[in-house]
């Protein structure tokens, strides 16, 4: 019979208040390897839209009401 196991997760109930210090203290060394091979891939997807097309948004999610 094959033995299962599950790990332990830490998850905090702010997330604003975790730094990414605190993120990769509690990584092992496979999970650091993975974080650093999509760092830049991640870092691509963040977006800082212009303030027309959040009001866009808006705008349309209000005519949905």
């Amino acid at each position: 019979m094959d033995e299962t196991s599950t790990r332990t997760l830490n998850v905090t109930a702010n997330q604003a208040n975790v730094m990414e210090t605190d993120v990769i203290a509690l990584m092992d060394a496979d999970e650091m390897v993975f974080y650093h091979a999509i760092r830049t891939d991640l870092d691509a997807l963040q977006r800082v839209p212009q303030q027309h097309v959040i009001d866009n948004i808006l705008n349309f999610s209000k005519s949905l009401r």
